[in-house]
């Protein structure tokens, strides 16, 4: 690995938590965006060394399962960390994504024709994105183990993370295993959940019940970078700040100019929601077919017709992300191709890569320094990894 090239400031120690507390620990949560970078840097250079906290050891990493999902356990002597891989180019970790109707938040998935039951919540009306509560399912046996593992070593005291679409199975982990029947694991247990970037992964009453018990007792924070599309994401029909929404309401809003604000969202709902509900069943239903080709079979539950996300984890806010300025010699440049150049203060030509986005996970941990340890912003060698950025 060009070892010479990344040495990055990363002091980060937790040695002194004997057990995890209530509240956003910004320590913590650069603790954690460091190790969410480990796959990144395993892809890019073959080795996370230089990004892995100093006082923690990664213990295991997990198989990888049939929705591309993968996790990699850490601990000091005091403490557990569980990270989840987020999005890969493999077609099933984007099938995941797409896998988005929803299903009931407590039920059986079977899966080789073997009944898996989960249960994520316990609110009748709480519903989950199958594609990632699939995913939890698949993984749940080696995730049992791991905790069972770190527990017999003292360790009970335990984060979750993970970034992009890891930050979902975080959340959603998170809520499965305090929903685990009594003997699955130590009741000792303590389960203190970051996510990065993520997508939301329920509905608004699988949203409020979780809510109530991990993120008001201050046990489960979301960090989204404000200029990041995917935490809007899947849709949220009607809010005009999701993704989604915002296209229907401003593109009916204009048509129906003049209507109170409410009347449009009821009339935009009535228009589009039955055959919206319809076409995200009947893809799942398809995506289903294709998840299952690596299985005997897997039969997941029925469908419910909601497809209304909703945010999980208390959220704190960052961002945006500073963009990179690749300078840009214009000698011999046509005066079109200049005219589509961007000009900084002092009159030079750049060009920001079009490679660059505000949902990478390296960027999340820079603007996470930013906002909190400007000291250790300050002394990084790299603001953008020049591999991503080239």
């Amino acid at each position: 690995m060009r070892t010479a090239i990344f040495i990055l400031i990363l002091s980060i120690s937790i040695s002194s938590f004997a057990q995890l507390k209530e509240g956003f620990d910004p320590d913590e949560a650069k603790l954690l965006i460091a190790i969410c970078n480990s796959y990144k840097f395993v892809d890019l250079y073959g080795s996370d060394s230089e990004i892995i906290p100093k006082d923690f050891r990664k213990v295991f990493t997990s198989e990888v399962t049939g929705l591309d999902n993968m996790f990699q356990v850490y601990e000091n002597k005091q403490v557990g960390v569980i990270n989840f891989r987020g999005t890969t180019s493999n077609t099933s970790s984007m099938v995941a994504n797409l896998f988005s109707a929803m299903i009931k938040s407590e039920g059986i998935i079977k899966i080789d024709n073997e009944d898996c039951v989960y249960k994520f919540a316990s609110d009748t009306a709480a519903a989950v994105h199958s594609g990632y509560a699939l995913a939890v399912v698949l993984i749940s046996p080696v995730l049992i183990e791991q905790i069972n593992k770190l527990n017999t070593k003292g360790i009970y005291h335990i984060l979750i993370t993970g970034h992009s679409q890891g930050g979902a199975l975080a959340h959603l982990s998170h809520a499965y295993l305090e929903n685990l029947s009594e003997g699955e694991i130590s009741s000792k247990n303590v389960f203190k959940t970051y996510s990065f970037g993520n997508p939301m992964c329920g509905n608004e009453a699988f949203a409020k019940e979780y809510e109530l018990n991990y993120s008001e007792n201050n046990m489960s924070y979301s960090i989204i970078n404000t200029a990041d599309k995917i935490p809007k994401m899947p849709m949220h029909f009607g809010d005009e700040k999701n993704v989604f929404g915002s296209l229907f309401y401003k593109r009916w809003a204009n048509i129906l100019e003049g209507k109170p604000a409410p009347k449009i969202k009821d009339l935009v709902k009535q228009i589009f929601e039955p055959p919206l509900k319809d076409q995200v069943r009947f893809s799942s239903q398809l995506i289903e077919k294709i998840v299952a080709s690596s299985y005997v079979s897997i039969d997941m539950p029925a469908y419910v017709r909601d497809i209304n996300y909703f945010p999980t984890g208390a959220i704190r806010e960052i961002g945006p992300f500073s963009e990179p300025k690749i300078p840009v010699d214009t000698l011999g440049m046509t005066a079109m191709e200049i005219a589509e150049l961007q000009q900084d203060e002092d009159g030079g030509y750049y060009n920001i890569p079009t490679s660059f986005s505000q949902h990478d996970a390296y960027q999340y941990y820079v603007a996470f320094l930013k906002e909190y340890f400007s000291r250790d912003y300050k002394e990084l060698d790299f603001l953008y990894l020049p591999e991503v950025i080239e």
